[in-house]
């Protein structure tokens, strides 16, 4: 146990980065601004328990992409885990990591609390942009959860769970209710953080609280994509003994353009 009595969590999302130094997505140069997101937190934030990267991480899907990420957060003594999104190359990825200090492992162990991370199926299903997640990935989540009954549960995915002002984002996953529903039948689980809508929302029911956070790169409005111009972020999250959590996001005071 660390001398505070309390664990940390950093969460990176929606980092879209290219292999060219200098890559712009939606006329944000991606890298730069996620660079000066990580400075901001190594002054503010050093010392990290862990790191949750949840999805987006490559936008172009090349290898040399995913390498860059690792190099840039070696800057942290924390392990990193990561579950990819939908502009992911998974298959890239996983040539790639593990690479200290990124796993792609699903779960991990933080004091009294148990970490899960939840991936859907990347491939858009036939028809349509939608995507899921399967039965056997929330067999998987509930077995992991079973195996440690004591401890506090956090869920990082990529995609956002519950309806919301603002939902409508063209990949979102068709049987959010029905993930919603597994996820409520376990008591331990206290909270889902995700990303994928490029903007902050917080949404509580059945005693979880769904948290969205801001990417490293542009913000947006999802139903019509309009890029907002505020600043990119992260959120930084301490987990007590007792359950009990404190979340905040935090922004860079500049854009990268």
């Amino acid at each position: 146990m660390t001398p505070r009595d309390y664990a940390t969590v950093l969460q990176l999302t929606d980092l879209h980065l290219f292999a060219e130094p200098h890559g712009r997505f939606n006329d944000i140069d991606t890298r730069a601004s996620f660079l000066q997101v990580v400075m901001h937190v190594r002054q503010h934030y050093p010392n990290p328990d862990v790191i949750l990267v949840t999805g987006d991480l490559a936008h172009d899907g090349k290898p040399e992409t995913y390498q860059f990420i690792a190099d840039a957060l070696k800057s942290f003594s924390a392990p990193v885990y990561c579950v990819l999104g939908n502009h992911d190359n998974p298959d890239a990825a996983r040539r790639v990591y593990p690479l200290q200090p990124i796993s792609m492992d699903d779960h991990c162990l933080l004091h009294d609390w148990h970490i899960l991370l939840l991936a859907a199926d990347h491939a858009p299903m036939p028809g349509g942009d939608r995507v899921e997640v399967s039965e056997a990935a929330l067999h998987r989540l509930s077995t992991l959860i079973r195996e440690y009954p004591k401890k506090w549960a956090l869920i990082a995915t990529h995609y956002n769970l519950p309806d919301h002002q603002d939902r409508g984002v063209a990949v979102e996953v068709c049987n959010h209710r029905e993930v919603m529903h597994q996820l409520e039948q376990h008591p331990s689980i206290k909270l889902v953080i995700s990303g994928h809508v490029h903007q902050e929302f917080l949404v509580a029911q059945h005693g979880i609280c769904y948290l969205s956070t801001p990417a490293t790169g542009y913000q947006s409005t999802s139903k019509s994509g309009r890029v907002t111009g505020e600043a990119p972020g992260y959120r930084w999250i301490n987990l007590y003994p007792n359950g009990r959590f404190e979340s905040d996001v935090r922004r860079v005071t500049f854009l990268a353009s």
